[in-house]
């Protein structure tokens, strides 16, 4: 199973009821709304015009891994993505475009044929085959990997070398998600030679890795640094790495960081927690850059055994939340809220159809009238809810005592169910850890610039983040119309379909859907503000600016 990608970071962050004393809001991106500005945030820095010696890029915490089956979080993900590719490559503005293959057509809705770069070598000069490809793919569908991409990969019933360039994939069913799982981490592509004789060392300190992209691993000591170095024999001239050499540090505590950023000892990060936001816009020698972003917090039900089950106080709580004042908090403004339920930097296609949808959606506004109104008829008045947080995750916190105050505000006999950091992770991965509480929330996103991606992985029975076991068969037969779907459009327009489903239901409640925020040293440029650098190289256009 794939752990739920969190963003919770044992910080110190201003709360909603503590908003005045937040040190003010930085000039960014007033998001709020129907925001045109929000909606066409810049995917994109101005790009590098001369090369740098060496940088330190800030990840939130040490990665434990750079092997991409096993990767489902920020810091892995950064890191894969500068070293290793897919067969797809996802763009700054989510559009999907060849990668490690050349080329890809569906011969037949169930056919998916990719041909393969001939000019692509591994770091040790071995050349890129299809054998390596094979070997990829079947191991993200192995269960002895523990990987936590098979289920996406779930259509695919065979892949087979067809000569020395040509590699076809066999689907039980037309899958037209495939494309964006292929441009994502399921997709990546490493070297088969190596990895069977690392074993389950791969993607260790100890056990390294062979990938084909831009930076090669240089150094790996656990706990302390990871440095990546620029591969001298890259293939592709438009991202030839502008910055020889990159270490990744973890800092997880944001004043750290931000001391970190302001003294130049840290050259850049995408930052996953926002409570410095105003200090670090007002920090000389740094740029804040807002962009696109993939993500959506949301209220998450561990069951629907207790008073959640009921759809209308799922409803009654969405009214009773109020958003404005918790984006304000967190994010300083710069989120939108959920007019749908996932974040319109998801639009990697069909962009004018999504927009059309957007701008027809009605805006969630709070009701606490109306939301009194449907937890007295679903009976729910003074019934229990559990609302899991830990004091030591400031972030997780603040959104805790927002539902908090939303549940009682309408009735609910609401109350905190407090763990240890360390511990909160376990809501996401132990069934016995969900059964003491009846939601917690998070940060989280799909892998790939489609709506369906993360909608599907908690509304489909063996959604990867489906805790609770719900169940709407109307929605998974709108989400299977999309996934078979050949014609972008139309696509996007059953996407839309289960998406109003979605905000009718709220399996999930969304919350709010924030920007993508890069800080960057002002002698530096070229890394894209989108969230694409998750997912695709696009490290290696670090640079010098003019």
């Amino acid at each position: 199973m794939r752990i739920n990608k969190l963003r919770i970071v044992a910080v110190a962050a201003c709360t909603v009821v503590a908003l005045a004393g937040c040190g003010g809001r930085p000039e960014l991106v007033p998001a709020t709304g129907n925001n045109t500005t929000f909606l066409s945030l810049p995917p994109t820095t101005d790009a590098a015009t001369g090369h740098t010696d060496s940088a330190t890029w800030a990840l939130y915490r040490d990665p434990t891994t750079v092997d991409p089956a096993t990767a489902f979080d920020y810091p892995e993900n950064t890191v894969i993505s500068t070293m290793c590719e897919s067969l797809l490559r996802q763009q700054p503005d989510g559009a999907i475009t060849p990668g490690l293959a050349s080329e890809y057509h569906y011969t037949s809705p169930t056919t998916l044929v990719l041909k393969l770069r001939s000019d692509v070598r591994f770091w040790d000069g071995q050349p890129l085959t299809p054998a390596d490809v094979v070997f990829s793919l079947q191991r993200n569908k192995d269960p002895e990997v523990g990987g936590f991409y098979g289920t996406v990969l779930d259509r695919i019933t065979s892949i087979s070398a067809d000569g020395p360039d040509t590699v076809t994939l066999v689907l039980s069913s037309p899958d037209y998600w495939l494309p964006g799982e292929l441009a994502a981490m399921p997709g990546v592509v490493v070297q088969e030679r190596f990895a069977r004789a690392r074993g389950r060392d791969y993607g260790t300190p100890g056990g390294g890795a062979m990938c084909t992209g831009p930076y090669q691993l240089a150094e790996w000591t656990s706990g302390k640094t990871l440095k990546v170095e620029a591969n001298p024999d890259y293939w592709d001239s438009s991202l030839k790495p502008m910055t020889r050499e990159i270490e990744f540090r973890g800092v997880s505590d944001a004043a750290t960081l931000t001391t970190g950023l302001a003294t130049g000892e840290i050259s850049g990060t995408w930052i996953t927690d926002t409570s410095t936001l105003p200090q670090l816009q007002r920090t000389s020698n740094v740029t804040v850059h807002v962009g696109p972003s993939f993500e959506t917090e949301f209220f998450i039900p561990a069951n629907l055994t207790g008073v959640l089950g009921d759809r209308r106080v799922r409803q009654a709580l969405s009214l009773a939340f109020d958003r404005q004042s918790f984006d304000g908090a967190v994010y300083q403004g710069n989120a939108v809220g959920p007019r749908l339920s996932t974040n319109p930097g998801t639009w990697g296609y069909a962009r004018d159809t999504f927009t059309a949808a957007w701008d027809a959606a009605p805006e969630q506004t709070r009701d606490l009238a109306r939301a009194r109104q449907l937890v007295d008829e679903a009976g729910a008045a003074g019934k229990p809810l559990v609302i899991g947080t830990s004091t030591g995750l400031a972030t997780v916190n603040t959104a805790a005592n927002a539902w908090l105050e939303a549940a009682e505000a309408i009735g609910l006999d609401a109350s905190l169910h407090n763990v240890s950091p360390q511990n909160y992770i376990n809501f996401f991965t132990d069934p016995d850890a969900r059964a003491a509480v009846d939601a917690f929330s998070s940060t989280t996103y799909g892998d790939y610039a489609d709506p369906a991606a993360l909608i599907a992985s908690y509304v489909e029975p063996n959604g990867v983040q489906n805790y609770s076991g719900y169940a709407n068969p109307d929605l998974s037969a709108v989400l299977a119309r999309a996934r078979t779907e050949p014609d972008p459009a139309r696509r996007a327009e059953a996407t839309i379909e289960a998406d109003r489903l979605v905000m009718q239901d709220l399996p999930w409640i969304p919350m709010s859907h924030p920007a993508s925020f890069l800080v960057l040293d002002k002698r530096l440029t070229g890394a894209p503000s989108s969230f694409a650098y998750m997912q695709a190289p696009w490290l290696a256009q670090l640079g010098g600016g003019s």
